[in-house]
């Protein structure tokens, strides 16, 4: 996965950095942005989209309409969660990826929906953090939780 990841950064930043040092800049949004993260065995662990991306710097990418896929490691390709914003910021730091944002935040797992505002998802520690109006649904039977 850090494979894939620093191979597109390091294919990328450069490009969009030496066109930002010739005073070309991005004036109109990247529609349609998709990202795919693979493992090191080259299988898909993470997919990244927004209808809209704007490139803010060589570690920042805010997405309109951001959907975050990930899938358990391995070659089915199974899906492990997804997470749903309208607006999110993109933080890309010694390969390592961070999604913020302010709105709302729903994750959806088998057996989970956890909706919220204000929150922050790390990539590496595979943990998301939601600060405000968190409500969680189990869709699974829990017996003898009173207990």
């Amino acid at each position: 996965m850090k494979r894939a990841l620093t191979i597109l950064l390091s294919v990328l930043c450069p490009l969009l950095a030496a066109a930002a040092d010739h005073g070309v800049t991005a004036n109109a949004p990247v529609t349609n942005f998709k990202l795919s993260v693979l493992s090191d065995e080259g299988f898909r662990s993470s997919l990244l989209r927004g209808s809209e991306a704007h490139y803010i710097s060589d570690s920042q990418i805010d997405l309109v309409g951001m959907q975050y896929t990930t899938f358990i490691e391995g070659e089915k390709g199974e899906l492990d969660s997804t997470l749903l914003a309208p607006t999110a910021t993109v933080f890309i730091d010694k390969n390592k990826v961070k999604v913020h944002g302010d709105e709302n935040v729903r994750l959806l797992r088998k057996g989970l929906d956890v909706s919220g505002e204000k929150w922050t998802y790390d990539h590496s520690q595979k943990r998301i953090l939601i600060e405000k109006n968190v409500h969680v649904t189990f869709h699974i039977e829990m017996k003898d939780i009173l207990k």
